[in-house]
């Protein structure tokens, strides 16, 4: 089962593909984001949840 950070950066991944950039002559590129980009704003959100109170917890089934 994926962590939160994989879970978040699928969902960054997703939006590059669905909205690509217009300007970016290999827009059809699936991949125009680097992987280290989409790292790199994952942590950026982790630590901006935690510095303002919140957490991410796995839902119990």
């Amino acid at each position: 089962m994926p962590d939160s950070a994989e879970v978040i950066q699928a969902a960054i991944r997703s939006a590059f593909v669905n909205y690509p950039k217009e300007d970016d002559p290999d827009w059809r590129s699936p991949c125009w984001i680097k992987p280290e980009e989409c790292s790199h704003l994952t942590t950026v959100i982790l630590r901006e949840l935690k510095a303002n109170g919140f957490e991410i917890l796995r839902k119990a089934d």
